[in-house]
């Protein structure tokens, strides 16, 4: 892992995506590259466009100050190298581009309002950099601390054999030697014995594979069952003290089947630990 972006709002949820991003990069001898961006307010009369310039770059350097006092108090904390970098754009539009130019390993993001992954995923600016980035995404909930990582989640239907994809997990297991909980879910309310079987052989030939191919991490597998995917989820992540969870976002209609179960419940109340979103080409 050599960059770690972490766009910054200077909200109390985006410090804490740079706590999060710190302690990684701490461990990983990763270097952070704060983000902040304003959107142009522009006018079509230009008797007013004066004002609108003036105002823009009032603001402009009000939050390019903040970006560097931010980065001058974290300097103060840790070793770790942190660089800024602000662009007169919007928000997704200047992560998608910084995380090129830069060539990043990991986003870090904090997410508004209420936690759960619904929100994480779904909220407009993760899930506009989720669908267009194959980088991976870490969404921090409100008011989730570092703690460390000593359990990771990995909920798959798809099991994942390929390299690219597992290694954001492997690397972040291997900060702490976190054990790697790889858990596949079936729907007891759709009655699908096959699907069930078939869950049961991939997840069972999935636990031969990954510690053979994969001797410097801890691996458990779990076939969960339940009626609701976040219910059975939530129950497994407490009974195990889970850090974090862990999921791929190849196939939309997957993420559809899941949530559209629940559309009246509110996620909030379900996942309040960090999510991994990696994004499959």
């Amino acid at each position: 892992m050599k960059k770690i972006l972490v766009p910054t709002d200077f909200s109390a949820n985006a410090a804490n995506a740079v706590d999060y991003a710190v302690a990684i990069a701490e461990k990983s001898d990763a270097e952070i590259i704060l983000l902040n961006a304003l959107a142009i307010v522009d006018t079509t009369f230009a008797s007013r466009k004066a004002v609108f310039e003036e105002y823009n770059n009032a603001l402009a350097k009000d939050m390019s100050d903040q970006l560097k006092n931010l980065q001058e108090s974290i300097v103060k904390k840790t070793t770790v190298k942190i660089t800024t970098r602000f662009f007169k754009e919007s928000i997704a539009d200047a992560i998608l581009k910084c995380a090129v130019e830069e060539d990043v390993s990991l986003i870090v993001m904090g997410t508004r309002g209420s936690s759960g992954v619904e929100k994480m995923l779904w909220g407009s600016t993760t899930a506009s950099i989720i669908g267009n980035t194959t980088i991976p995404i870490l969404a921090i909930p409100k008011g989730a601390e570092w703690k460390g990582l000593k359990n990771i989640l990995f909920a798959t239907r798809h099991f994942e054999a390929d390299d690219k994809i597992l290694r954001p997990i492997l690397n972040l297991a291997q900060l702490e030697a976190a054990l790697v909980h790889v858990a596949a879910f079936t729907d007891t309310d759709g009655n699908d014995l096959a699907g069930y079987l078939e869950h049961g052989r991939l997840l069972n030939a999935y636990q031969q594979t990954l510690p053979t191919k994969y001797k410097d991490v801890q691996f458990k597998t779990q076939h969960l069952e339940g009626k609701e995917f976040e219910d059975t989820i939530e129950q497994y992540i407490k009974e195990h003290d889970v850090d974090m969870l862990v999921m791929t976002t190849h196939k939309r209609s997957f993420w559809d089947s899941i949530f559209n179960r629940s559309m009246t419940k509110s996620m909030a109340d379900h996942i309040n630990i960090p999510l991994l979103a990696i994004p499959v080409d």
